[in-house]
Parts: structure tokens; C-alpha cells; sequence
């Protein structure tokens, strides 16, 4: 009998220092990780994150201040995005960083971000996250949305109104749209073409220089020939002898022209020594009785062939040019 209440009681006492370990078990276990808990740097919790616009609205493709700042542990190590950050549906132009302030353990860091947005949306968002780094790991802590408005300067336009029902605004004022000259094409062209005129002259420079003197030549030629003849007609209505030598002066000016002689220097004698022609002479006699004699019967012959004359020179004149 008394064996068995010591087996009872022994059993008993198994029990409750059985049931002492687990609860010193647990105990010891919730206090190493309360330990562990409290010998890290920081948490998450303790790091404050806050991200701002400095402005409500944002035009496309014009810059943007946008403000991040984190509030942490003077010990903790944080970093902020880089440019290799997704800043969508933002683009990314640069950064600037402003020194850290601590006071009471508490640091703070901030940078503003320079950003662009070429999206279309009426209402862009954007939150940034910080890292919290320890060790080989970082944990990121997000700031909060904040929210940008497009500003649209072309108001769209529905598929469905009809193109002469479209808000257009008539303007028929002239406007002048200066164009951009090709200056390279312009050196090439002038390049292209003087080198042309070059070959041409090589070539074709004696043709050229023919052609003109006798061109030059004939226009000269039928000038003297309606001057000259609108001289005679004058004088075969009223002669006179200042008329006679006014035809006669004609006639030397443009064959001192054709032959290059000071023809309007020679007296009719001293032409018809110098060209030795009868005819010739013959003329020009008939013509001083005219002028000094008062004598005009059939002066029309002599003139007539005084311009004979001219033109047999104008022909031997034109052929050595041609030949020459």
C-alpha cells in the first residue's frame, strides 16, 4: 500500500516539473526575441517618408520639382532613387541633394528631382520609396501618392463632329514664312555651273566672240543705213546745203566707225586719195558742188553711191571677222 501512494506521488511530481520546463521553455524563447527585437538599429516603422510636386498642374515635356524627404535614426542608413529608378510615368532630367540635419537622434535627408512627363493623362500620380540597408538587405519604405494635374493646350476635338462644323478660326492675313536657304546647294549649283561656262569658253569661245562683233556689226550697219537714208529723203524734199553736208557728215562718222579712219578729218580730196576708187571720187565731188556750188541736179545718184560704197566695206568687214 504505501509503495503504491509513493508511486502516485512521485508520478505526480513528474508531472508538474514537466509542465515547469515548457513554461520556462516559452518564457526563455519570447525573451530572446524581444532581446533580438530590441538590438536592431531600426525598423521600418521608425523611418517617415513624405514626397511632394511644388506645383498642381505640369505642362508636357516641361520640368517639374518634385520633393522627397525621410525622417529616420540617426544611425540608420538610407538611400534614395537614382536615375536607374522607374519614375514613371515621369522621366527622370537630374537630382540635387541637400546635407543631412540631425537633432535629437533624429536625421534628416531630402533631394528634389527634377522630372518631366510627355503622358497624356489628366491626372498623373507618383510615389518614391527609400531603402533601408542592413546588412546585404534593404527594405523599402514608400512616401505617399501625390497627385499632378496636365495642363491641355489643345482642347481635343470629338471624331464624331463633322469637318464644317469644326471651331475653326478664319484668318486671311498674309503671312510671310521666311524659308530656309540651301547655301551647300547653292555653291554646289554655281560650282556646277561655272565650270560649264569654263568648257564653253575653251570650246566654244571663239564662236561666241564671232557671232557678237558680227552682230554688233550688222546692228550698226542698218542704224546707219535708216539714218543716212532718212537724211537723203529730207534733203530730196528741201535741199539745202547744210542738209548735203549734214548726210555727207553721216556717211564719214559711220565708215570711220566700220574701217577705224578719222574719215570726219579728211576733206573729199584727201578721201579720194587715201582710197583710190573713181567712183568714189566721182561722188564726193558731185557732193562739194552740191555744198559749195548751189549745183543739186541728180544729187540722188551720188548719195546712192556713197552707200554702195559703205556697203561693199560692211561686207569685207563682216567676212574677215567670220574668216579671222
Amino acid at each position: 500500500m504505501r509503495i503504491i501512494q509513493y508511486l502516485k506521488a512521485n508520478i505526480l511530481n513528474f508531472k508538474i516539473l514537466q509542465r515547469r520546463n515548457i513554461f520556462y521553455s516559452v518564457f526563455f524563447i519570447l525573451h530572446s526575441l524581444f532581446f533580438i527585437l530590441n538590438s536592431l538599429p531600426c525598423s521600418a516603422q521608425d523611418v517617415k517618408v513624405a514626397a511632394k510636386f511644388s506645383a498642381d498642374s505640369v505642362e508636357i515635356g516641361k520640368p517639374i520639382e518634385y520633393y522627397l524627404s525621410a525622417h529616420h535614426p540617426v544611425h540608420t542608413q538610407i538611400l534614395f532613387p537614382d536615375s536607374s529608378f522607374s519614375f514613371s510615368p515621369f522621366e527622370f532630367q537630374k537630382k540635387k541633394f541637400f546635407t543631412t540635419k540631425t537633432k535629437n537622434g533624429v536625421s534628416v535627408d531630402s533631394a528634389i528631382y527634377f522630372l518631366t512627363t510627355f503622358e497624356i493623362d489628366s491626372i498623373q500620380r507618383l510615389k518614391l520609396p527609400v531603402f533601408i540597408v542592413s546588412g546585404r538587405d534593404s527594405t523599402q519604405v514608400f512616401s505617399n501618392a501625390d497627385t499632378v494635374y496636365l495642363k491641355h493646350l489643345v482642347k481635343s476635338i470629338p471624331d464624331s463632329v463633322p469637318a464644317n462644323q469644326l471651331p475653326l478660326k478664319a484668318n486671311t492675313n498674309y503671312l510671310n514664312v521666311p524659308g530656309n536657304f540651301n547655301y551647300f546647294l547653292m555653291v554646289i549649283v554655281g560650282g556646277i555651273l561655272i565650270a560649264v561656262l569654263i568648257l564653253i569658253w575653251i570650246f566654244f569661245g571663239k564662236r561666241i566672240r564671232k557671232y557678237f562683233r558680227i552682230r554688233r556689226l550688222t546692228s550698226g550697219y542698218h542704224a546707219f543705213l535708216q539714218q543716212y537714208e532718212n537724211a537723203v529723203d529730207n534733203l530730196q524734199r528741201e535741199f539745202s546745203a547744210v542738209h548735203a553736208e549734214g548726210s555727207l557728215v553721216i556717211w564719214k562718222k559711220y565708215l570711220e566707225s566700220l574701217l577705224n579712219k578719222p574719215y570726219t578729218k579728211f576733206t573729199s580730196k584727201e578721201i579720194r586719195v587715201i582710197e583710190q576708187n573713181e567712183k568714189l571720187g566721182d561722188s564726193l565731188s558731185a557732193i562739194d558742188r552740191m555744198i559749195y556750188g548751189g549745183m543739186h541736179e541728180n544729187f540722188r545718184t551720188p548719195f546712192d553711191s556713197l552707200k554702195d560704197y559703205v556697203q561693199e566695206q560692211y561686207e569685207k568687214r563682216k567676212a574677215e571677222i567670220a574668216n579671222g
